[in-house]
Formats: structure tokens, C-alpha cells, sequence
């Protein structure tokens, strides 16, 4: 008797306790719907404004066609720009996903103590202004007597610009590499270079993965750098800014549409490989 009494009183109180949740619950997704269109319906209208079949730019829209994208394929000087970009990333990625992976491997051979400060030394970068690597770079080709500045001072530049961000990656994957295994295969008598490429790399090659396309996604679309190196190499980025400073051609949605999906599908890819990764 004495549950059955108590029972409709906590229903009661639980009774408030609902609706607040449920208040709080339509609040947060409110917000997230909020955000989510707040960050991407610029993206959006560039996508949708790619396949108008007229050079309006306005709502709404007439009808939908390639007509752009057969215009930029079509220019040779876009061509040129998009392999010059693709040409950066892969080398970039390369690049950066060696030098990251072996500075990675050396800093979890540090002490403790010095494994922090060295971390935080070599994740400089990532708040260091773009601008500022931009004119040091510009300044030390100069410097070399290189001019104009070519496309490989601007590879370099997208390499210091992308290093922490594999350093990160590939730090993260080590934390949960079982070092142990490397012990039994060196008792085993494993020398240290069989070791790492049977053990080692197998096991962290995922991450690797995920941080060479997450160094190539940061180089396709990175433009100060490649404004102040790139001198006549002009890649995508620096093609859709010279041509918007002269007029809003509707060719531009299907450039900047074209830039999306690259940098789009190699976050995507780098996600994965890394999850996978953290799974092994």
C-alpha cells in the first residue's frame, strides 16, 4: 500500500522532470539544425548555382544544366591550374606523411618530460598566421635567387602548413600502439628495421593513410601560400581569385564546386582511414 501510495507521487514529479528534458532535447537539436545550415548554406547555394542552366545568379532558378562545367573543363588554363593542385597535394601528402610519421616515432621515444614540450614546440604552426609562413617563404626565395617563385617553394610552404596536422594524427595512433609487440619480435630476434615494416607500419598504416589525405585536403584548397610562392604556377585557388576580382562569371560555381568535392572526399577518406585505425 505503501508503494502504491508513493508511486503516483514520483509519476508526478517525474512528470516535470520529462518535460524539461524534452524541452532541453528540442532546444540542442534546434541549435544543431541551426548551425548546420549556418555553416554550410553558402556551400550549398555555390553547388546549386554550379548546374543553372543561365547566367542568373539569382532565385529562382530557370533550370538546371552542365553548361559551366563543360566551360571550365574546357579551359586550358583551368586544366593547367587543377593539375598544378593535384601535383601539390600528392607531393604535400607524401611529403608531410613521412616527415610526420618518423617525427612521431621520435617523439614518443622521448622522456615524458621532454615528450610535451617538443610536441607543443613542433604544433606551432597551426597558430602561427598563414600570412606570416606566406611572406617568409616569399622572402627566402628571394633570397635564393628563385623568380618568379615556383610551385615546389609553394609544396614546401603547404608541407609546414599541413605537418602538425599529421603529427597530431599520427601522434594519436601511436598512444595506442602496443610497444610491446616491437620488445617480443626484437627477442625474437628482429633487427629494428624489420621490426618497423612488419610490425610497426602494418599496424599504424591506416593513420598514415588518414594523415597523408588530410595533408593533401589542407594543400588543395590552401591559397595564401600559393599567393606569395607560386608566382606564374597558379593553382585552383588562384585562378577562382583571379577571376572573381574581374567579374562574377557563373563558371566560378562550377570551380569552387569542383574544389568542394576534392577537399570533401579526402577529409572523408582521411576520416575513415583513421577511425579504421583506431579500431586495430
Amino acid at each position: 500500500m505503501t508503494a502504491a501510495a508513493v508511486r503516483p507521487g514520483v509519476a508526478r514529479a517525474s512528470t516535470p522532470t520529462r518535460r524539461r528534458r524534452r524541452i532541453r532535447n528540442l532546444g540542442s537539436r534546434v541549435f544543431l539544425a541551426f548551425l548546420i545550415v549556418f555553416l554550410f548554406a553558402p556551400l550549398l547555394v555555390v553547388v546549386l548555382f554550379s548546374f543553372n542552366a543561365t547566367a542568373s545568379l539569382s532565385f529562382p532558378i530557370p533550370g538546371f544544366s552542365l553548361r559551366w562545367y563543360d566551360k571550365v573543363l574546357d579551359d586550358p588554363v583551368v586544366i593547367a591550374a587543377l593539375g598544378r593542385s593535384a601535383i601539390a597535394a600528392f607531393v604535400t601528402g607524401l611529403a608531410a606523411g613521412t616527415i610526420g610519421i618518423l617525427a612521431a616515432l621520435g617523439i614518443q621515444g622521448l622522456p615524458p618530460r621532454w615528450r610535451g614540450a617538443v610536441q607543443t614546440v613542433v604544433l606551432i604552426p597551426i597558430a602561427t598566421p598563414a600570412l606570416l609562413l606566406a611572406i617568409g617563404l616569399a622572402i627566402y626565395s628571394n633570397r635564393l635567387n628563385i623568380k618568379p617563385p615556383q610551385l615546389p617553394m609553394a609544396i614546401a610552404g603547404h608541407v609546414l602548413l599541413a605537418l602538425p596536422f599529421v603529427l597530431l594524427t599520427m601522434t594519436a595512433a601511436l598512444e595506442r600502439f602496443r610497444f610491446s609487440l616491437l620488445e617480443a619480435a626484437r627477442d625474437l630476434g628482429a633487427s629494428r628495421a624489420r621490426a618497423f615494416w612488419t610490425i610497426t607500419f602494418p599496424l599504424v598504416l591506416p593513420a598514415v593513410l588518414g594523415a597523408v589525405l588530410l595533408a593533401a585536403a589542407v594543400s588543395l584548397d590552401e591559397f595564401i601560400i600559393a599567393f606569395f610562392t607560386t608566382g606564374s604556377d597558379n593553382t585552383l585557388p588562384l585562378v577562382i581569385y583571379a577571376r572573381i576580382r574581374r567579374v562574377i562569371d557563373p563558371g566560378l560555381n562550377a570551380l569552387a564546386t569542383i574544389l568542394l568535392i576534392g577537399t570533401t572526399l579526402l577529409a572523408i577518406l582521411a576520416a575513415r582511414s583513421t577511425t579504421a585505425s583506431g579500431r586495430r
